[in-house]
């Protein structure tokens, strides 16, 4: 009988405490496991989806089975044609192999190709000429004397390698090249030891090049790439640089020398002139986001909604054939969507307010997907009370790491435009699993401005109040080893329950979240 009752009080101290879910809530939250979420993204994630690149084949395959889950699940397809498939065109925009570099000097004219010769990530139709100086580094701490003399040319110079620290460490470099603002071009010389060749460069980044970037063809962030002014930075070859240096006797290696020992005094006049032509291509392509409606059970308040995001683009394939597979960003924010989106359906109580589960493409562009779609809302933005964004929740960042705490999420953007939401995010963090919420990146001084990065920022800009659930990046952020392998499903499903439960606290309250938004909110 003793040995009964020890046993039983053990066990009360070591059990964690029951959640204390809404009963009318609880069948949709238990239903929320490691395995489906698991199932999800292993197809998500795989080779055979290619990194799921925006526009490209493995985004599609993609969004045909984000809407074929939806179908499964009931959920009203509100998208174009009674489609899942929310369309929108981008233009994608890319620097033509027709671009060339032209030198004249003593000994006659020679072009020179880009991608061999030269490489830029300027994307802008330009054709310059002029004299070419050469003015030391091309650090942006170019003397003015020198900047001056360059100034309405085409400035040559070398990477800035930073001095050996005395101690014998690893040279750090700070700053490799700039554009000399004054100068209609800059051609900076690459060096092995610095910036890497052109071929090491195009080897590394071709791929992403010929990609090109994109923008929307109508609504927020719509319109060609930017044009501007300024002078471009151009990495050239040592060969190029040599034979702009013939008539002036010099060459790279003896400058190079030279300005390992020397301050450079004055600008050195080369002797010879450029032609730099930059042709840029031009393509319009369609992608879509994925959108999964279910209608609320109040007659009033179902007009209302809120809209869980998460994107299910990423990065595609690099130039040397390495797939970027995507599985933490964003492919477990995609796979607790579809999660949700089932839980939500399970619960034979239905909320009071609608839902939209919404997975979005082109955020690895530039937020494409959720800035069409304020741009062009399936529903009002006014009827939406709530964005819930989930971006990279599927690992532990270093910091965590180092305190051995798994059990954590950051949360960003809860308090910024309505802080009645970050009370609420509270209550229900408290009522389910009792994560630490981190609220570092919360910060509007943050340097990382994660804030700004995921989707749930467009929603943001436009007044809807939003949380942004988050674990933070790894070695792995943007590589091929981004993989499923690696991902810790079991506290996924944690996160995936509290937002279910902040989710299911949103769609029932009795009155939109009251907004008393910081200025930074909108910014």
């Amino acid at each position: 009988m003793i040995r009964s009752l020890l046993l039983a009080v053990v066990l009360l101290i070591v059990t964690p405490s029951d959640p204390k879910i809404s009963k009318d809530a609880r069948t949709g939250y238990d239903s929320i496991s490691a395995s489906d979420l698991k199932a999800h993204l292993t197809f998500l994630a795989s080779p055979e989806l290619e990194g799921r690149e925006t526009t490209y084949r493995g985004q599609k395959v993609a969004a045909k089975y984000i809407a074929s889950v939806f179908q499964k699940l009931g959920l009203r397809p509100v998208g174009d044609h009674g489609s899942y498939f929310q369309h929108f065109d981008v233009e994608v925009t890319k620097i033509s192999d027709e671009s060339s570099i032209a030198i004249t000097t003593k000994a006659g004219k020679k072009s020179y190709q880009f991608k061999k010769d030269f490489i830029t990530t300027t994307q802008r139709d330009t054709t310059l000429s002029g004299p070419v100086v050469f003015i030391g580094y091309a650090d942006g701490n170019v003397d003015s004397t020198i900047a001056e003399a360059a100034a309405g040319k085409i400035a040559l110079g070398l990477a800035r390698r930073s001095q050996a620290p005395a101690d014998g460490g690893q040279r750090r470099f700070r700053q490799p090249y700039q554009a000399l603002p004054k100068s209609l071009a800059t051609l900076v010389v690459s060096d092995d030891s610095v910036t890497g060749s052109v071929a090491q460069t195009v080897a590394r980044f071709g791929g992403f090049l010929d990609k090109g970037s994109m923008r929307l063809t109508i609504g927020e962030g719509s319109g060609r790439p930017r044009q501007g002014g300024g002078s471009l930075a151009i990495l050239v070859s040592p060969q190029l640089a040599n034979d702009l240096l013939q008539s002036s006797g010099q060459t790279v290696e003896k400058l190079k020398e030279y300005g390992s020992k020397n301050d450079w005094k004055s600008a050195l006049q080369t002797g010879a002139t450029a032609t730099v032509e930059m042709k840029i291509a031009r393509e319009v392509k369609q992608s879509e986001n994925v959108a999964g409606y279910l209608e609320g059970s109040d007659p009033k308040l179902k007009d209302e909604l809120v809209v869980f995001s998460a994107h299910y683009d990423h990065v595609g394939v690099g130039s040397d054939g390495a797939i970027f597979h995507g599985a933490d960003d964003d492919g477990s924010g995609t796979s607790t969507i579809l999660e949700l989106a089932e839980a939500f359906v399970a619960n034979p109580v239905k909320s009071k307010r609608s839902m939209l589960f919404l997975t979005v493409a082109g955020e690895e562009k530039g937020l494409l997907g959720s800035a069409y779609y304020v741009s062009k809302p399936i529903f009002p933005l006014d009827k939406t009370v709530a964005n819930l964004n989930i971006d990279m929740i599927g690992r532990v960042d270093k910091k965590h790491e180092a305190m051995k705490e798994e059990n954590y999420v950051y949360v960003i953007g809860s308090d910024k435009i309505s802080t009645q939401m970050d009370s609420v995010l509270k209550v229900a963090n408290g009522e389910s699993e009792n994560l630490a919420l981190d609220y570092e990146f919360n910060d509007d001084n943050d340097p990382n401005q994660f804030y700004r990065r995921s989707d749930h920022y467009n929603f943001a800009r436009n007044g809807v109040p939003i949380t942004f659930f988050f674990t933070g990046v790894h070695d792995d952020y943007h590589r091929p080893t981004d993989t499923v392998d690696k991902i810790l499903f079991d506290r996924m499903a944690k996160i995936g329950r509290l937002v279910y439960t902040l989710g299911w606290k949103t769609a029932t309250m009795p009155s939109q979240f009251k907004k008393d938004a910081k200025p930074s909110a909108y910014q």
